[in-house]
């Protein structure tokens, strides 16, 4: 407990900013777990309906249930990490904490996505009796029916059950009995949780990079402040024209689980970036995609609000595709990078996107210029030499890249359309589709 409480005073002086402080560019921040960011279909907390009009004032306090009909929802439990509850659900916010928040998962299925943990800090997730802590990047699924189980789909989580305790690594699922013996799952199957995270994620980090960039700008006036050394306050910010909280990382540069990027203001100006359609949400059944937003199954065509979306440099996500299963993400991703290796990663200016060296706090643009996109012409993640990674195959591609080059810098040049002032490639709102 104490080891906690001297995390949470320094954790917290960077974390905190007033909470509702209003810039002259509307941007409310805010550093306070447990914010529900959005909702689709019918979801309930304490068995009230969540009103998408309130959610900028919307928080899960300890012991608050968060519950869904045929709906979904996504609750911020820190900077970078992601809750996402699936339909027919109900999650207990145990303890809201920037650095050790609890959370509990009653019924149904919940993925966290862990962006930007930072390090000493934790997400602990109970279910039926068992508790898994987070502490790695990744992403993981949770579910408390009948058998419940956790999966980790990418990182590491500590299960404890009984007077048991296993590490479940990358590709491994553990189910909630007192055996606790990790195990493959089939990384195959359709999840429409994992669908629509995949989405969400995209949303977050296009919103990210729209408040990030106003804040290299100095469009976000006392709201934001940084260093001489290019160190600013991180936390979450109230983005109108997104109608939704943004992670503004204080610095350095994370990367989803997805593939999507998350840059502070003192390297967005540096971050590879593609314009794409962006939807905060739509619903996965019977390997379509319907709702409020119809997008084909082979990709994204019309219907979605432009916007610029910050790729991870070394391993970008599948722009464009929708995946519904590991397996198929994976697929889209390797196929997305062979398009973009040919065209090469750019920035918001047309400039070509240098690679960066680590991720986090640290993460530093390379010293030199990349050949095509790539750090020093050579392929991430061992691609050398036209070998694929991850047993890469000839047309095991994901439907949904289409022309992977044409998606890579299409309006991403001339930086001022995607992010001046809430220029043209937002203005529209993304937060209305």
């Amino acid at each position: 407990m104490k080891d906690i409480g001297k995390r949470t005073v320094c954790l917290l002086a960077g974390l905190f900013i007033a909470a509702a402080y209003a810039t002259p560019q509307a941007y409310t921040v805010s550093a306070k777990p447990g914010a529900v960011n959005y909702v689709e279909g019918a979801a309930f907390i304490n068995g009230t309906p969540v009103n998408e009009k309130e959610l900028k004032t919307t928080f899960l306090n300890a012991n608050d249930i968060l519950s869904t009909d045929l709906g979904k929802a996504e609750v911020l439990l820190a900077p970078g990490v992601f809750l996402r509850v699936g339909d027919n659900a109900n999650v207990r916010m145990v303890s809201p904490s920037l650095v050790a928040g609890q959370i509990e998962v009653m019924s149904g299925e919940a993925m966290v996505e862990a962006t930007g943990l930072v390090k000493g800090s934790s997400v602990q997730v109970i279910s039926h009796g068992a508790s898994a802590t987070i502490e790695k990047n990744g992403l993981y699924r949770f579910l408390a029916d009948d058998p419940p189980s956790v999966a980790v789909l990418d990182g590491k989580a500590s299960v404890t059950f009984s007077d048991k305790t296993v590490d479940v690594k990358k590709g491994r699922q553990v189910i909630l009995t007192a055996e606790l013996k990790p195990e493959k799952f089939d990384t195959k199957k359709d999840d429409e949780l994992y669908a629509w995270s995949n989405v969400r994620s995209e949303y977050d980090a296009a919103a990210s990079y729209r408040v990030a960039r106003s804040a290299q700008m100095g469009l976000l006036g006392s709201a934001y402040s940084a260093s001489a050394g290019g160190l600013g306050r991180p936390g979450w910010l109230w983005d109108p024209t997104f109608s939704s909280w943004a992670w503004l990382p204080g610095a350095g540069a994370f990367y989803s689980p997805f593939g999507y990027g998350f840059y502070s203001p003192g390297l967005v100006g540096y971050a590879p970036v593609v314009a794409a359609p962006v939807y905060r949400g739509g619903r996965w059944n019977a390997g379509h995609w319907n709702g409020t937003h119809t997008p084909p199954v082979n990709g994204w065509h019309g219907g979605g609000t432009m916007a610029a979306v910050p790729l991870s440099p070394n391993n970008p996500a599948a722009v464009g595709s929708i995946t519904a299963s590991p397996w198929a993400n994976h697929a889209a991703r390797m196929h997305a990078r062979q398009g973009l290796d040919a065209s090469g990663l750019t920035t918001a200016s047309g400039a070509p996107a240098p690679g960066f060296a680590g991720r986090g706090a640290g993460t530093r643009p390379a010293d030199s210029a990349p050949v095509s996109g790539w750090q020093g012409g050579s392929h991430p993640g061992g691609w050398h030499g036209g070998s694929h990674p991850g047993g890469w195959q000839g047309g095991q591609h994901s439907g949904g890249w289409s022309g992977g080059a044409a998606h890579t810098g299409a309006g991403a040049g001339g930086g001022g359309p995607h992010m001046s002032g809430g220029g043209a490639a937002h203005a529209g709102g993304a937060g209305r589709h």
